[in-house]
């Protein structure tokens, strides 16, 4: 069995502005190697929480396994979901469990046991109310029924909705449940299991494709929409005071607001979000790992544990209960799955949304085996914490122990006893006064059995009553947007109250208001002159934001007026949100309304709209006409700045085409933008010409990038533009320029769409000059063809390039070109590329026993880096350098030599699609492998090991998929002894160490 990462230190006191010191809930001695968990009780009592607070064991095994999701009901209780079958998809029946626990004493842990279901499959969440339990088990969506509240199922589960994605992997899918304040189930969803959502029977030309993200299902009109788009793998979402919604996301970046339309990071190139062109980035302003601001240091140091201890989170809950300290209310919980511990971060206004702040962690456990999932808030306003009790790195696929799980429960001091036994059996009068509840737990319960009752017809006038008055009386507007919503979920918030509201001097009840209001069929045309001027003269971005996001429910056309108000703001370019979700909202005009779509440009006071609106014209299929038209708006553009962003945007939409006719008015245009007072928008016309095929471009762009004279970086902006029109005749140019250090690195990647017999030549002339990275530039382009692969093969058997150079990437690229004798020779001068999985697990258990613990303390870490420098920087960040096409070293589990030496040998044992390598071969001979990055109907992007290229599908002649990784096998297989114990020893460094290059 795996051993868990080592933790190097006693965990330090911690501060956050309102909060005490944390110290140790019980003297703890430090933590020693051990292949097996803590014992329940003895988990709890080392965990680390602030002055103040306890931890107490609710449940551990044999009577919780395998907790991966929980939810409340009305009485209290705790629902757990049990997942046995993990990590394993099966379409057979299965035993995974819904069990119900029981604190009947209140002294902390549960007292009684509840099977409540035990046939599910796969089973990922569950969430209680309208008479039963909601569980997610992909590929299906349940409702287990219980009327009368017995705890026992009064029918097998219906199936609601089918096709949740479980084809991919055994994590990224669909997971946990939580009632919104609209009335809504939401449901947090991974991007790599993607969806075909339908209910049962549904055709699938009918059914709707989620690629992951946010979803919501509603109870009473069963119905679901997509709600937000991206995000890698989110699990968890809740809301605070204010009805703003946030999810934590497994792995970083950890913390995104939830907003309706919106398409967030990453996109992994899907259909979903084609034309988002940008998405939303995460709120969060830090890391909770030393992988980034102006943290330097590594695992292990004070620094890597006060910012939080690693990158991958689950589980989030926004605390908005009476128990723990007010500091802590509208703060965000999350697990945190490397750090073994609960972060904290501060949530604060910013601009329309909100920026996450760092605060001090909540807890910290001392039991190695620690993996929090979920949180969930308690009716005492303690917390729950279901711990998943595994080792490994995240997904724990290959050691699974099906025989352990815990739930903790966090409190401050002795919690008040509640003294309500079951919400579900109050008046609705007590339901109605509920809403003023201090914890929002009781506010949120009480909300939905009103909303339960009106679902079943009953008479709910008094109530209704009571909420319009509590709305009337309160100044709190919290308060009032409890009673709002709770008059929502019972049908009452018609439209003139909503319309009211719109007048309110709170910001947040007019977003309410407005987004309530557009979720309505009546929404026009009654209320468009008033969203309107609410566009034009609110004073709240946050209102503007609602506006933004609810235009997306508009049939395509009408959210014109509305949307050419937002886009007067110029205040808002610099918004974190709002730029991004107008270009969501306007972006279908593009082929109902050309015209209006083109005159949104001309009005947008914002650069980033202006730039996506000039490159979904030019990016479209049939471009002539609409280039004519994007051509003529750019010469009645006045302003330099707003030409730069259409330049930009049509520059953006014409890459990989490396020729369009020429549009009607062009010459005129470019004859003005000559002397455009802009450098940058000469420079951007020069290579729109070239492109458009005047002779005066190319001779232009070819004395810049000869000019000694000039800057380096223009010089190579002018060769990068020439090579991407692949200009014939380029070769002979290339080949000067490849000698020249300041060019060399663009010059010999742009070799590589020339066949010119001079290329292997000159570049093993001038190889020994190289710096490290264009010497690996040099490798790629000659491992791109056969006859220079040929070439490259007999200059490092006769030792004139170092048999060192040649890295696991360039070995795999000449496996690729599809000739016997060279794959041959790269398998006798280099080593096997690919092995058998039996030969890899010999090779791990082999490497872990010459990789003592002894020999990597006394490696050489200047020398690891060295290597790292070759061998992984082009694609992965450590210490904040390197590159960005494979996932940040920084706050993984790099300390762990098992997941060190699994990765390292074979990548590929589970690779996302996303991920996985394609090899191309163009038609000018030249063979590429990569990840594909991004692709339309004009080209595909393709990542490789060393640049990022645009291809044309025209010049595609064949494409090929791999189930490999990006990452290729065979990493360690060049390298000495020494130099595998320097590289582990510096990925488990705890700070950055000096370069010392060969």
């Amino acid at each position: 069995m795996r051993v868990a990462r080592l933790l190097a230190a006693i965990f330090a006191p911690l501060w956050i502005a309102g909060h005490e010191p944390m110290t140790l809930a019980h003297a703890a001695g430090p933590i020693v190697e051990s292949p097996e968990p803590l014992a329940p009780l003895e988990a709890a009592r080392t965990m680390q929480v602030p002055a103040g607070f306890n931890v107490t064991l609710f449940a551990g095994e044999p009577d919780v396994q395998q907790p991966i999701g929980m939810c409340t009901d009305d009485r209290g209780r705790l629902w757990v979901a049990e997942n046995y079958s993990y990590p394993k998809h099966t379409d057979k029946a299965a035993s995974d469990r819904i069990i119900i626990l029981e604190d009947t004493d209140h002294d902390g842990r549960f007292d009684k046991r509840t099977v409540f279901y035990d046939k599910l499959n796969y089973v990922t969440g569950v969430e209680v109310g309208f008479g039963g339990a909601w569980v997610m088990s992909p590929p299906l969506l349940y409702f287990i029924p219980d009327r009368n509240g017995d705890d026992v199922p009064d029918a097998e589960p219906t199936v609601l909705l089918d096709g949740f994605g479980n084809h991919a992997n055994s994590h990224n899918l669909a997971n946990g449940f939580a009632w919104g304040p609209d009335g809504w189930l939401y449901c947090t969803h991974g991007r790599t299991n993607w969806s075909l959502i339908g209910k049962p029977g549904t055709p699938k030309e009918q059914r709707t494709r989620f690629d992951g993200g946010v979803l919501r299902y509603h109870p009473t009109r069963h119905v679901w929409e997509p709600y937000a788009d991206g995000m890698t793998n989110p699990w968890g979402i809740d809301w605070n005071d204010y009805g703003q919604a946030f999810a934590c996301n497994c792995v970083e970046p950890h913390l995104f607001q939830i907003i309706y339309g919106a398409h967030y990071e990453p996109w992994r190139n899907r259909e979903s979000s084609q034309y988002a062109y940008q998405r939303i980035a995460t709120i969060a302003d830090h890391l909770h790992y030393t992988g980034g601001k102006d943290y330097h240091r590594g695992i292990g140091t004070q620094a890597e544990d006060d910012l939080g201890g690693g990158h991958a989170h689950c589980g989030a809950l926004v605390y908005l209960g009476d128990n723990w300290p007010a500091s802590y209310r509208n703060t965000i919980l999350m697990h945190n799955i490397h750090g073994r511990r609960i972060n904290n971060d501060i949530l604060k206004r910013a601009g329309s949304g909100y920026v996450g702040l760092h605060g001090a962690d909540v807890m910290k456990a001392r039991d190695p085996w620690f993996v929090g999932v979920t949180l969930q808030a308690a009716p005492d306003g303690s917390v729950y914490s279901s711990d998943w009790s595994e080792t490994g790195e995240c997904h724990h696929t290959r050691n699974t122990n099906r025989e352990t799980g815990r739930i903790f429960k966090i409190s401050y001091g002795t919690p008040a006893k509640p003294t309500i036994a079951n919400v579900a059996e109050l008046s609705d009068e007590k339901l109605v006064e509920l809403q003023l509840h201090k914890n929002d737990w009781w506010v949120r319960h009480a909300r939905r059995v009103l909303q339960e009752r009106a679902a079943t017809g009953k008479d709910l006038s008094k109530a209704k009553q009571q909420l319009r008055a509590l709305y009337a009386e309160q100044t709190d507007v919290t308060r009032k947007l409890r009673a709002l919503w709770a008059l929502h979920s019972l049908g009452d918030a018609d439209e003139a109250f909503l319309a009211a509201a719109l007048d309110d001097k709170s910001e947040y009840l007019r977003g309410w208001a407005v987004r309530l209001l557009m979720e309505q069929d009546s929404r026009l045309p009654a209320n468009e002159a008033k969203f309107v001027k609410l566009a034009g003269d609110d004073p709240s971005p946050l209102v503007r934001l609602e506006l933004a996001s609810g235009l997306q429910r508009y049939p395509n056309g009408q959210q014109v007026p509305i949307a050419t108000a937002l886009l007067a703001h110029g205040e808002d370019a610099a918004d974190q949100n709002l730029p991004l979700m107008l270009w969501y909202t306007i972006e279908p005009l593009v082929n109902s309304d050309l015209p209006r779509f083109l005159e949104l440009a001309r009005a947008s006071q914002i650069p980033l709209v202006r730039r996506h609106i000039a490159r979904r014209v030019a990016e479209s299929t049939s471009p002539a006409q609409r280039l004519d038209l994007l051509v003529k708006l750019l010469s009645e553009v006045a302003d330099a700045g707003a030409q730069l962003d259409l330049l930009q945007g049509l520059s953006a939409g014409l890459a990989g085409k490396r020729r369009v006719a020429m549009p009607a008015g062009w010459s005129e245009l470019f004859a003005s933008l000559e002397d455009n007072k802009l450098p940058a928008v000469r420079e951007l016309a020069l290579e729109l010409a070239l492109q458009f095929d005047d002779p005066t471009a190319l001779a232009s762009l070819r004395k810049k990038a000869a000019d000694k004279q000039l800057d380096a970086a223009e010089r190579n902006r002018a060769m990068a533009a020439l090579v991407a029109r692949r200009v014939p005749d380029l070769a002979e140019l290339l080949l000067a320029l490849a000698a020249e250090p300041e060019t060399s690195a663009i010059a010999i990647r742009g070799l590589a769409e020339y066949d010119a017999p001079q290329t292997a030549e000159t570049l093993l002339q001038n190889y020994a000059a190289y710096s490290a990275n264009v010497r690996q530039d040099a490798l790629q382009t000659l491992a791109s063809r056969r006859a220079w692969a040929t070439t490259l093969l007999d200059a490092v058997e006769a030792g004139k390039i170092p048999r060192a150079d040649l890295t696991a990437f360039t070995a795999r690229q000449l496996q690729t070109l599809g000739d016997e004798k060279l794959s041959a020779r790269v398998t006798k001068l280099w080593g096997t590329v690919r092995t058998t999985p039996a030969d890899k697990a010999k090779l791990i258990a082999d490497y872990r026993k010459k990789l003592s613990p002894g020999s990597i303390a006394s490696a050489d870490l200047a020398l690891g880096r060295a290597v790292y420098q070759k061998t992984c920087a082009n694609c992965h960040q450590l210490f904040d350098a390197g590159g960005a096409i494979g996932p940040n070293l920084t706050g993984s589990q790099r300390t762990n030599l098992d997941y060190l030496l699994e990765n390292m040998v074979d990548p590929s044992a589970s690779v996302a699609k996303d991920f996985q390598v394609q090899v191309l071969t163009t038609d000018n001979g030249r063979t590429l492998t990569g990840i594909v990055i991004a692709e339309n109907a004009n080209a595909v992007t393709l990542q490789t090991q060393n640049e990022k290229l645009v291809i044309p599908l025209a010049e595609i002649e064949s494409r090929v998929d791999s189930p490999q990784s990006m990452m290729p096998e065979g990493i360690l297989t060049p390298l000495s002894l020494d130099e595998i114990r320097a590289l582990v020893a510096y990925l488990g460094a705890r700070e950055q160490v000096p370069l010392k290059m060969p």
